[in-house]
């Protein structure tokens, strides 16, 4: 029998498959050969026995979540890998092309999000549909270039974290559901569960959601309130699909069931859940906070990884990893002769060489754009192999990261 609280799902018989609850017929119980009013299918008999019997049942909605996630990982989809096969100057030049288009979707998404935020803040009815509409120009640019996302959603403002972070959250999970080779419609309505999975914090007091020191106790309490909160103003909202719902419910439940807000076990978390909860945590520890400072994508995806199985799905962990490569595109590295650069594309063959675009001299002064391939070995000034001696957080640049990307958007 179950033991959380069941929500209703109609379902016709001949979508029933194994390992969905049913909870209710469409006739009485007792006109069926089972002993329990519940049963958990576990065979194909079963099936074709409700099917025999009934032309529709209803089951709970959490083992269709269930079901549903399995059959993503069930696929087995061949993840894409991006081999460049353009030189550098070819790569950057295409960054270029798209990135006008990437940053009128991302203006306009940016600007969607903030008002959606003070919308919630009200308790007033939020623009789905022009949501659905950004999170659909987002799907294109990344269909296109994702590399063009990524570097625009490296501009922040420590001032509208909830509202960039669901955002940059929006952005990473259409690209992993790329990666996956979900569907259009499925990249769209992950896109959009990234979104609006935080919609919760804004009903959080500000003075503690900006706190710069630890929080106590009861303030922590609080901000864990912030995804019963969003759940509920989602649910009651209407016109919202249950994933984006649910996603906002769920996204800090953990696979060993210790998470919040009601420890689940991992059974009842969607894919999509899964994967809000891994993009929501990485974004938030290469991000800066009030409190701290963010850490270089390199170091936050080791601490994924140690903590896959327990904390995180450690099949789409090890995917998330494949696809963000341990250079992530977008990401700042800095150069064994001191040189600054921002990653183009990754070089699924050579990981550790991808292409990159140094933005600095030596001495950290601004330069023209330059694009090398590490895969083809230069050499700087003294003819020292040029290799990566570091990956650098946002914070840790030494020029005015948004001018540069806005320099880059105009040809700069």
């Amino acid at each position: 029998m179950t033991s959380h609280k069941i929500e209703k799902k109609k379902i016709p018989v001949s979508k029933l498959c194994k390992g969905m609850t049913v909870v209710e017929l469409d006739r009485p119980w007792t006109d069926l050969p089972v002993i329990f009013q519940e049963i958990t299918i576990k065979t194909d008999k079963e099936v074709k026995m409700l099917r025999k019997y009934c032309q529709h049942v209803y089951i709970d909605h959490h083992s269709y979540i269930t079901i549903y996630a399995q059959q993503l990982l069930d696929k087995k989809r061949k993840p894409i890998y991006i081999k460049p096969d353009l030189t550098p100057k070819q790569t950057s030049a295409s960054l270029r092309e798209e990135l006008p288009r990437a940053k009128n979707v991302f203006d306009k998404s940016h600007k969607h999000i903030n008002d959606l935020m003070r919308a919630v803040q009200r308790d007033s009815k939020i623009d789905i549909e022009s949501s659905k509409q950004l999170v659909s120009s987002c799907v294109d640019s990344i269909l296109s270039d994702e590399t063009a996302m990524f570097w625009l959603s490296k501009i922040k403002n420590k001032d509208e974290y909830t509202s960039e972070h669901c955002l940059r959250v929006g952005i990473l999970s259409i690209a992993f559901g790329k990666y996956l080779q979900l569907p259009r419609k499925e990249l769209e309505l992950l896109g959009l569960c990234g979104i609006l999975h935080d919609v919760g914090k804004m009903k959080v007091p500000q003075h503690i959601l900006n706190k710069e020191g630890s929080l106590t106790q009861a303030e922590y309490q609080i901000v864990k309130e912030h995804t019963v909160i969003g759940y509920v103003f989602l649910r009651n909202h209407g016109g919202i699909d249950e994933q984006v719902c649910t996603a906002a419910y769920n996204h800090h439940e953990r696979m060993n069931g210790l998470g919040y807000p009601r420890k689940v076990s991992p059974e009842l978390l969607s894919d999509f859940d899964r994967i809000i909860a891994i993009v929501d945590s990485y974004d938030a520890m290469i991000s800066d906070r009030c409190y701290r400072k963010g850490i270089p994508p390199s170091r936050a995806l080791s601490r994924l990884y140690k903590v896959q199985g327990s904390l995180y799905d450690s099949y789409l962990i090890k995917q998330f990893i494949q696809m963000v490569g341990v250079y992530p595109v977008g990401s700042l590295v800095e150069l064994s002769n001191g040189q600054v650069g921002i990653v183009l594309s990754v070089n699924e063959n050579s990981k550790l060489e991808p292409v990159i675009e140094l933005v600095t001299d030596t001495n950290k002064k601004r330069i023209k754009p330059i694009a090398i391939d590490l895969t083809k070995h230069p050499h700087d000034e003294q003819g020292k192999p040029l290799r990566i001696s570091k990956t650098l957080a946002d914070s840790e640049v030494y020029f005015d990261l948004e001018s540069f990307i806005h320099g880059i958007k105009d040809g700069i």
